[in-house]
């Protein structure tokens, strides 16, 4: 993994949980998500901050498949987290 690889992982996860984030207001801890392109290899820069809960919890991503997560919280689709990861990552960047 490259410098900047780990720094823009060090960026997602400082964000807190995407989901806390945009459903709650809250900025919990969170856990480095990577999204899935069917058996393609990972991507560095394809991660999302999801706290335990949301990740590998009973609601979690890992916890009960992207389908299900993805219509328990209304998502069209797992991309539609880099959406939110990226509004998270411009914000906090607008206060820095």
């Amino acid at each position: 993994m490259t410098k900047a690889e780990r720094d823009h992982m060090n960026s997602v996860s400082s964000t807190g949980c995407i989901l806390c984030r945009e459903f709650d207001g809250m900025r919990t801890p969170g856990q480095v998500h990577h999204v899935a392109d069917g058996s393609n290899p990972r991507n560095s820069y394809m991660t999302v901050c999801l706290c335990e809960a949301h990740h590998t919890g009973e609601i979690g991503l890992h916890g009960i498949g992207p389908k299900k997560f993805c219509r328990l919280f209304k998502l069209p689709n797992e991309f539609y987290l880099l959406g939110l990861q990226n509004k998270f990552l411009a914000m906090d960047r607008s206060f820095l």
